[in-house]
């Protein structure tokens, strides 16, 4: 009976184990993760290590790559006949005047265009990014969240249209559309099932707007586009495992495990923001009781610097509380007790998540960021204070804390980053890119 126990005891383990992905070389069992896997083959290992490396020779990417160098002459070569990178000479080239000038590979940030999208409570952003993920062109539309699914498809459209008329892109030079959003969002099946954006759920999101649009569309949760950033161009880009929290209307949270993305089953990922911090506690907006949302994001600020402040009028018009936000925010940095101590609250109960957190998954890092950085010391110093007063003790592993203030342009850099992982593992055949009539 003793052996029994023993035995269910150590399948229940091994389920916990297998949720997270966990290689087991001793017993020579394969888990495999909910992993958003990057593209394996070798035209984007070649691609993403030029991206990563500008302007690096054929014998530094075949080291890089693990390729040979006929395998990297011969990829390159497809990649430079289709106008996708660039071949320039090196500055230190042909030294002692004895052989061919060395020839060093760039990116083509003209092969093609990505268009971003972030729909926030207050407003919609739309960012062009080229074929690096830089940004060319961003601009914003005002927006009242909580709307009819088809009202705000058409101000999207809208405002697709407006963005790429005045960056001076014609719409067939858009390689890929990428929408983020607040919510639980499936970017494997194009689904919101839920957002404070919509007032309905389980909408088709990328199919509606694909038919709209004309060219392809992704959608992917708002702080997984932030991480997806961070881990290509931000703090994240030489870590292999780390989570970005976000703050502002919401609390959400990217995570990043082994070099990629982390999204759950059926491609949800986590939401940090609906974790408990106390039961039966303060109401959230998604329902529920006691998530610390309901405690350190906008509306919980709100909520316990206004007693006039109501969360279903919050729900009907978030863009009305926005001003009033920013300025809570400002005399609370200006030294208003009451203030200062309700961000100081927030910020208590975000450290106390962010350590469950930890405790878990025992990230290299936690990045913060978000419009809820406005506050600056005031919210995050009382949440790294407390997240390290709950450490695990006799932990050696210090998970090193980040702040980090972006403008909108990294949710663009997001998008660029995700729609960019696609299109650098397809063939060329399949490739919409505005580079070839410069050739």
């Amino acid at each position: 009976m003793f052996e029994i126990i023993e035995k269910l005891k150590l399948i229940k383990l091994l389920v916990k184990l297998i949720s997270l992905g966990k290689l087991f070389k001793e017993t020579g069992i394969f888990v495999s993760a909910q992993l958003a896997k990057k593209p394996t083959s070798s035209r984007y290992r070649v691609l993403d290590t030029i991206r990563r490396h500008p302007n690096i020779s054929r014998v530094e990417l075949a080291t890089l790559t693990d390729f040979s160098r006929a395998t990297v002459t011969g990829i390159t070569q497809s990649l430079l006949d289709n106008h996708l990178i660039i071949e320039t000479p090196s500055i230190d080239s042909n030294e002692g005047g004895r052989g061919r000038p060395r020839k060093m590979l760039d990116i083509n940030s003209e092969a093609g265009f990505v268009l971003g999208i972030k729909l926030s409570l207050h407003q919609m952003s739309f960012s062009v990014t080229n074929f690096k993920g830089d940004v060319v062109h961003t601009m914003h539309l005002p927006f009242r969240g909580n709307q009819n699914y088809e009202v705000t498809l058409d101000i999207v459209e809208i405002g697709v249209q407006r963005c790429l008329k005045k960056a001076e892109i014609k719409q067939e030079k858009i390689s890929g559309v990428c929408i983020g959003i607040p919510g639980y969002v499936s970017h494997e099946t194009g689904m919101c099932h839920w957002s404070p954006i919509f007032t309905e759920r389980d909408i088709p999101v990328a199919q509606l707007l694909q038919e709209r649009l004309g060219v392809r569309v992704f959608i992917e949760n708002d702080a997984n586009l932030i991480t997806l950033a961070e881990h290509w161009f931000g703090e994240g880009k030489d870590l292999s495992c780390f989570a970005v929290v976000t703050v502002e209307h919401g609390i959400g949270m990217g995570l990043v495990v082994d070099d990629d993305l982390y999204r759950g089953t059926n491609g949800i990922g986590p939401e940090l923001g609906h974790s408990k911090v106390e039961i039966d506690g303060k109401p959230c907006r998604c329902g529920q009781l006691g998530c610390v949302e309901a405690y350190a994001s906008d509306y919980a600020i709100l909520r316990e610097a206004d007693v006039e402040f109501s969360l279903q009028a919050y729900n009907e018009n978030p863009k009305a509380y926005h001003d009033t936000i920013t300025k809570i925010t400002e005399q609370a940095r200006d030294g208003d007790v009451h203030l200062s101590s309700v961000f100081a609250e927030a910020g208590k109960r975000l450290g106390q998540a962010v350590a469950n957190m930890i405790a878990i998954l025992n990230p290299q890092a936690v990045i913060f960021t978000g419009d809820g950085m406005r506050a600056g010391d005031i919210l995050t110093k009382p949440a790294i204070e407390e997240a390290r007063r709950l450490k695990l003790s006799g932990d050696e592993n210090e998970t090193e804390f980040v702040t980090h203030v972006w403008g909108d342009e990294v949710w663009a850099r997001g998008a660029a980053a995700l729609t960019l992982q696609h299109i650098y593992a397809e063939p060329e055949e399949k490739q919409n890119t505005s580079a070839k009539a410069t050739g």
